[in-house]
C-alpha cells in the first residue's frame, strides 16, 4: 500500500494485479452507472434553476451577468456554475436549460468516479474493495433529484470529489499546485464551501510541510481567482456577497429551523443507521495506514458545513443542503478493503439502501411540508404535469394569467396596470413571485420584478417580515414596486395606496435608497465602479423595515 509522504519525498507504490484493477474499476463503474441512471430518470430543472438560466441567457446576449437588462443584480449564488453553463451553451449553441440539466448530471457522475478513486488510493490500490459509503449516495432519493435540477449542486459534488481525489494524491507525493488551484475555487462554487477549503488546505499544509514560503505561494495561487472576482463583484454589483445571500439573510442565526431542516432529511431516510456503521470505520481506515490527518479532513469539513446549515436555518428544498455534508462525511469510507469489517458494513448498508431506495419518501410528496420545506421536484412535476420538466416551456405552459408580450406598462398583482417610468429601458414590466418560470415567459428586454428579493436590489435589503420559509421572508409590498417603477404623476384608483406610493417615492429619491438603486442602475463608468467598490460594505449592511407586511401563503 502507498504510504504518506512529506515535502517532496518519492512514495513507494504497490502495483495492483490486473484482476484486482478490473474488480475495483468495475465497482467504480457500476456506482457511476447507477448514479447516471437514477439522475437521468429523475431529470428536471427547478424554478430556481430557471433563474440561473435567464441570467446566463442575458450574459450570452451581451447584457452582462444580470437577471434584468439594466439592473446589475447578482441573482445566482454560484459564480462558477453561471460561467460553466454559459460556456457550454455558447460552444454547443444549445438551450441553456437543457445544458444546465446535462452539465449537472455529468458533474454528479464525475464526482462519484473521482471521489471513489480517491478513496481507493487512500486505502491502497493493490487491494480489492467493496462499496460501502457510496451505497448511501446511490440510495438517498435527493441525490438522484439534485444530480440535475439546473442548480449548482452537481458542481458542488464535483468540487468535493475532485478536491478529495487530488488531496489523496498530494498526500502520497502527487502534484500540489493543481490541488491548490481547485481548492481555491470553493467560494466561486458556493460561498460556504470556503469552510471545506480551509480544512482541506490546512490538511495539505500539515501533510506536506512546505515551509512558510511554500505556504504563501500556495495561498496566493488558491486565492488569486476568488479575490479577483470579489473585486469585480464589489465594483459591478456594489455588494460584498451575492444578492441571494441578502434575500435569504445568510448571516443570520436560525438554529431551531436548521435542526428542523436537517432532521427532516436524516429522519426521513433513517440516515443515522448507515452512519453509525460507517463513520467508525473512517477512524479505522486512518489507523490502518491512510493517515489520521487525511481521513479526518473530510469529516471535519463535513461537520463545519453541517454547523453552517444548522446556523442559517437550512433551505426550503428538502435534503438539498444536507447532501454535500453527507458526501464529505462518507469520503473515507465510500469503499472499503475486502475483509470481515468491509463485508459486514457492505451487507448492513446494502440492506438499508434497498429499503431507502424503494420505500422511504418524504411524507409530503409533491407538496410543501408543515415546516415550509418542499418536495421541490415533486411539487413542480405536479404543477407542470410533466414527469421530466427540463425546459422552460413546461413552466411557461403551467403559468396562468400571463400578459401578452405586446403589452406595455407595469403589471403588479392586485393593482390596475400603470405606465412605466420613461427612463426604464423596458416597455413591459411584470411583478410576481416564483421567479424562474416567470422570467422564462418574458423576453430578455422585459423587466421581471421579483417580489421576494432574489433578483431585486430593493427587496433584498428589506428586513425579514415573514418567518415561514427560507428565501420567502421578504415579500416586497406593491407600494414599493409602484414607487420604484411607475411613471410619476400616474393616478391610482386606490387613494390610500397613491399616498403610500408618493411617500415611498420620496424615500427612494434620497439617502441610502438612492445610492443603492444608483449602484445597480447608473451607467458603469470607472467612477461608478469605484464608488460601488468602496461603498459595498455599508451597502451590504443596509436594511429597511416595512410594517404590516402581508406574508405569502
Amino acid at each position: 500500500m502507498s504510504r504518506l509522504v512529506a515535502v517532496d519525498e518519492v512514495p513507494t507504490t504497490d502495483v495492483a494485479p490486473r484482476n484486482v484493477q478490473i474488480w475495483n474499476w468495475s465497482v467504480v463503474t457500476a456506482a457511476a452507472a447507477v448514479m447516471a441512471l437514477a439522475g437521468w430518470q429523475h431529470r428536471w430543472i427547478s424554478d430556481d434553476g430557471l433563474i440561473a438560466v435567464r441570467t446566463i441567457r442575458q450574459l450570452l446576449a451581451g447584457n452582462g451577468p444580470v437577471f434584468n437588462a439594466g439592473e446589475r443584480v447578482e441573482a445566482n449564488t454560484s459564480t462558477l456554475w453561471t460561467y460553466l453553463v454559459a460556456a457550454v451553451s455558447w460552444a454547443g449553441r444549445s438551450d441553456v436549460a437543457v445544458v444546465s440539466v446535462l452539465v449537472g448530471l455529468t458533474c454528479t457522475v464525475s464526482a462519484v468516479v473521482l471521489a471513489m478513486a480517491g478513496t481507493v488510493r487512500l486505502h491502497g490500490e493493490s487491494r480489492r474493495f467493496l462499496p460501502a459509503g457510496v451505497i448511501v449516495v446511490l440510495a438517498v432519493p435527493p441525490f438522484w433529484e439534485y444530480a440535475t435540477s439546473g442548480l449548482e449542486t452537481g458542481l458542488v459534488f464535483l468540487w468535493i470529489g475532485l478536491s478529495w481525489w487530488l488531496l489523496v494524491r498530494a498526500a502520497y507525493g502527487g502534484p500540489v499546485l493543481s490541488l491548490v488551484f481547485v481548492l481555491g475555487l470553493a467560494p466561486l462554487v458556493r460561498p460556504e464551501l470556503t469552510l471545506a477549503f480551509a480544512v482541506f488546505f490546512g490538511a495539505l499544509l500539515v501533510m506536506r510541510r512546505p515551509g512558510w514560503r511554500g505556504a504563501l505561494r500556495w495561498s496566493a495561487i488558491a486565492v488569486a481567482l476568488p479575490v479577483a472576482y470579489q473585486i469585480f463583484r464589489m465594483g459591478y454589483y456594489g455588494l460584498l456577497v451575492p444578492n441571494t445571500a441578502l434575500a435569504k439573510e445568510a448571516a443570520a442565526s436560525r438554529w431551531a429551523r436548521g435542526l428542523l431542516y436537517v432532521g427532516d432529511t436524516v429522519l426521513t431516510y433513517y440516515l443515522w443507521a448507515p452512519l453509525i456503521v460507517l463513520i467508525p470505520l473512517a477512524w479505522w481506515a486512518g489507523r490502518q495506514g491512510g493517515g489520521m490527518v487525511l481521513t479526518a479532513a473530510p469529516f471535519m469539513a463535513g461537520l463545519l458545513l453541517l454547523l453552517y446549515v444548522l446556523r442559517v436555518g437550512g433551505d426550503f428544498m428538502h435534503g438539498r443542503m444536507v447532501l454535500p455534508v453527507l458526501l464529505l462525511l462518507l469520503l473515507p469510507v465510500l469503499v472499503l478493503p475486502l475483509g470481515r469489517l468491509a463485508a459486514f458494513a457492505f451487507t448492513a448498508v446494502l440492506l438499508w439502501g434497498v429499503v431507502c431506495a424503494t420505500q422511504l419518501r418524504v411524507p409530503y410528496e409533491q407538496r410543501i411540508g408543515p415546516d415550509g420545506i418542499a418536495d421541490e421536484r415533486g411539487f413542480y412535476v405536479a404543477v407542470t404535469r410533466d414527469p421530466h420538466p427540463i425546459t422552460a416551456a413546461s413552466y411557461v405552459r403551467a403559468r396562468r394569467n400571463l400578459h401578452s408580450l405586446d403589452s406595455t406598462g407595469l403589471f403588479v398583482p392586485g393593482v390596475e396596470p400603470v405606465p412605466l417610468r420613461t427612463d426604464q429601458p423596458a416597455r413591459l414590466a411584470v411583478a410576481d413571485e416564483v421567479l424562474g418560470g416567470l422570467g422564462s415567459a418574458y423576453r430578455l428586454d422585459d423587466l421581471v420584478i421579483d417580489r421576494l428579493g432574489l433578483a431585486n436590489a430593493l427587496g433584498s435589503h428589506m428586513e425579514p417580515a415573514c418567518g415561514r420559509r427560507t428565501g420567502h421572508e421578504k415579500p416586497l409590498p406593491s407600494a414599493y414596486i409602484l414607487a420604484d417603477y411607475m411613471a410619476p404623476g400616474t393616478p391610482l384608483r386606490d387613494k390610500r395606496l397613491q399616498s403610500e406610493v408618493e411617500r415611498i417615492r420620496g424615500e427612494l429619491a434620497a439617502g441610502p435608497f438612492r445610492e443603492l438603486l444608483e449602484s445597480t442602475r447608473a451607467p458603469l463608468t470607472a467612477r461608478r465602479f469605484w464608488d460601488n467598490l468602496v461603498g459595498s460594505p455599508a451597502r451590504t449592511a443596509f436594511r429597511f423595515s416595512v410594517p404590516n407586511v402581508t406574508c405569502p401563503s
